[in-house]
């Protein structure tokens, strides 16, 4: 998987893509109910959707952080059908948002494909 960042592709190599609950120090994934108070701590289009929704829904939330630089990268709600609802993108140079976009690709394939085999 290039990305066209190196710091991006080592980390990716090393971690891979998250497909369930988890973190390290590159990506944190997590599992979220409707009205779940920890929706507070996501972009507010995020908390939003998560805090009007719901007990019954489900939420998984993707994030992706570079750790030299202690920054978010980019931000992923998806459903309980492994849809993607909200996307935020913390970068605003064009070459991170490329990357930010290809992440988003990859969570969407893996994620998509977790929920056709369960």
């Amino acid at each position: 998987m290039q990305t066209g960042i190196k710091g991006v592709d080592q980390l990716i190599a090393k971690h891979g893509i998250k497909v369930d609950v988890g973190f390290d120090d590159f990506q944190r994934r997590s599992r979220l109910t409707g009205g779940d108070e920890r929706a507070q701590a996501l972009p507010f289009c995020m908390y939003q959707k998560v805090m009007n929704a719901p007990l019954s829904r489900m939420f998984t939330v993707h994030h992706f952080y570079m750790p030299d630089h202690k920054g978010k990268l980019a931000s992923f709600l998806f459903n309980e059908k492994g849809e993607l609802i909200e996307q935020v993108y913390y970068q605003k140079v064009a070459r991170w948002v490329n990357v930010c976009r290809k992440l988003q690709q990859w969570v969407q394939t893996a994620t998509s494909d977790m929920q056709m085999a369960a």
